[in-house]
């Protein structure tokens, strides 16, 4: 008894901190790419990825964003970051969101 309430002790230890260790954001899209190599490509280039229109992702990024400036297809995010400095996650969701018909 005197060595398994140290063990049990220590298992219950450790799954506290499994429990509450920091969240790592790996949200599930239907396409893997780095934000760093995202913030390169085109608006073109991002829908063709997820396969949506690229009008309809720029419209609503410029909508979420509520951007000013005069951006086209052929903008990189980068270009559009500028503006407004959005993660690219964010842009992933949006994607995610007009895929599925959420948009």
């Amino acid at each position: 008894m005197n060595k398994i309430l140290p063990l049990i002790s220590i298992i219950l230890l450790l799954l506290f901190v499994g429990c509450t260790a920091p969240e790592e954001h790996n949200t599930d899209y239907s396409v893997e790419i780095e934000g760093q190599e995202m913030k390169q490509m085109t608006i073109t280039q991002v829908a063709n990825l997820w396969g949506i229109n690229e009008t309809k992702l720029l419209e609503a990024i410029k909508n979420d964003f509520n951007l000013v400036g005069n951006y086209n297809p052929n903008n990189t995010l980068n270009d559009i970051r500028e503006e407004y400095p959005f993660s690219p996650a964010m842009i992933k969701k949006i994607a995610e969101d007009i895929k599925q018909e959420k948009r």
